[in-house]
């Protein structure tokens, strides 16, 4: 299982995982991105020479919408989505029911993700719907993600002011929410071993420690070395660079 953030050195990335595919080891990549499907994210990776499918992918917006199932019953499947499209299409495919803003009040679900468009429209319909008894579901809790010109206002930012406003807390599906590496695991079915390789030192290493999967540090993307030694859940394995991947778990090219 690879997090998301190991893209970072993704022309590292190339070899290391086709050598680590060529073991036998399957690769499953994780993202708590709610903005692309899991054929866009499986898509850009074949592009920057890494072959995945849809079935490779596992995204937060994947996981709300199985979620999003438990907490509605079969007369009202009615959800309300803050969100970008493929947030909405997850939602819509799994076959529920999406309502506007103006119908706020009849959500039985209230499913958040980060996007560029959330305004104070958005904001008070998701407000509205929360007090009148709609559960809030979100992808994440992450307060910002990386861009070339610095850090960009994430989903938990979004979350913060529909949870001020709506009264209630959230159920979040994201890493590292357990039941994002629960449902991976899932789709791992088969494996003996599961790891989970990333940079994030909360996201990715403690959400797998604590969902009892191994878990394997990358340096250098959002961990330094001084990071880590204050760490208060350690890694099991920490690498320098994925250049360290194949050998280190036996898959030498």
């Amino acid at each position: 299982m690879a997090s998301s953030g190991a893209a970072a050195t993704r022309f590292l990335a190339r070899p290391r995982l086709a050598a680590v595919r060529r073991h036998g080891t399957r690769v499953l990549f994780v993202t708590n991105e709610p903005r692309r499907s899991r054929g866009a994210v499986a898509a850009r990776l074949t592009e920057i020479g890494i072959p995945a499918t849809a079935a490779d992918v596992m995204t937060s917006a994947a996981v709300a919408a199985r979620v999003a199932g438990s907490l509605t019953g079969p007369a009202n499947r009615r959800v309300l989505v803050v969100g970008p499209p493929a947030l909405r299409d997850e939602i819509k495919g799994a076959g529920f029911q999406l309502v506007t803003s103006e119908h706020a009040r009849e959500a039985r679900v209230v499913v958040v993700g980060g996007h560029e468009g959330f305004d104070y429209r958005e904001l008070r319909a998701a407000a509205t719907a929360v007090r009148a008894g709609a559960q809030l579901l979100a992808t994440g809790r992450d307060a910002v993600f990386p861009m070339p010109d610095g850090p960009w206002p994430a989903t938990g930012a979004i979350l913060a002011a529909i949870e001020t406003a709506g009264g209630a807390p959230a159920v979040v599906v994201g890493k590292p929410e357990q039941i994002m590496f629960d449902t991976a695991r899932e789709a791992l079915t088969g494996c003996t071993r599961i790891g989970v390789l990333g940079d994030h030192l909360t996201a990715d290493i403690q959400g797998a420690k604590s969902a009892g999967l191994d878990a394997i540090l990358v340096l250098g993307g959002a961990t330094s070395q001084a990071d880590l030694q204050r760490a208060p859940i350690p890694p099991d394995l920490v690498l320098d660079s994925l250049a360290a991947l194949p050998e280190a778990i036996g898959a030498r090219s």
